[in-house]
């Protein structure tokens, strides 16, 4: 990465936000449900919290992989400790909190019907945080108008579920529950071909 501010660090502290507000999402649907589960300030005191103010206003300019890495960290050990603890206390809640998902991804698309299966790839790859640029965790595979299929490299959230006891299953199909409310808006679809495969159609 640049020793200075530039796009691409803009570029991934939009991803780190979107993350964070799937955290919210998490905690808004303990709130909506009147759960007796109170993770805040746990989650704060354990790993840290994620600012809303502007990259310049926070950075270390003299660190900014150090404390960009440092924010991918914060960020993915706040949604798996939210997730985990959440399926932990109410396991009967997970696929109400899937449709919850969905819908926070309806709600936060920029996409719209004239989005083509590459801009929706595209999109996708702006907004939902795969680790730091140089990890390259996901790769195209073949990509038109109509479909774009891409492979995953390598999971780079894994590590901060198994280290909290949480099951990355639950991630993904979170993950998957918030695509397919993004596409909702371009008409696109979202299909899993394998374990690392996906594809996206339009």
């Amino acid at each position: 990465m640049s020793a200075f501010l530039g796009p691409i660090h803009y570029w991934l502290y939009r991803k780190i936000n979107v993350q964070n507000q799937m955290v919210e999402e998490v905690l808004k649907f303990i709130k909506e449900n009147n759960l007796s589960l109170d993770i805040t300030q746990q989650m704060d005191d354990q790993f840290g919290s994620i600012s809303d103010k502007p990259l310049e206003e926070q950075i270390d300019t003299s660190n900014i992989h150090g404390w960009l890495q440092e924010q991918v960290s914060v960020v993915e050990y706040r949604l798996a400790y939210a997730v985990t603890k959440l399926v932990g206390e109410y396991p009967e809640l997970f696929d109400k909190l899937l449709g919850h998902f969905e819908n926070a991804g309806r709600e936060l698309t920029e996409l719209t019907m004239n989005s083509n299966a590459k801009d929706i790839y595209e999109y996708l790859n702006n907004v939902l945080l795969d680790g730091m640029p140089c990890d390259h965790a996901n790769t195209l595979v073949s990509g038109s108008d109509n479909e774009v299929i891409y492979r995953r490299n390598l999971c780079v959230h894994e590590e901060y579920w198994n280290s909290l006891g949480g099951n990355i299953d639950n991630y993904y199909l979170l993950r998957e529950s918030f695509i397919k409310g993004l596409l909702e808006p371009a008409g696109g679809a979202f299909e899993k071909l394998d374990e690392i495969t996906s594809r996206i159609s339009k």
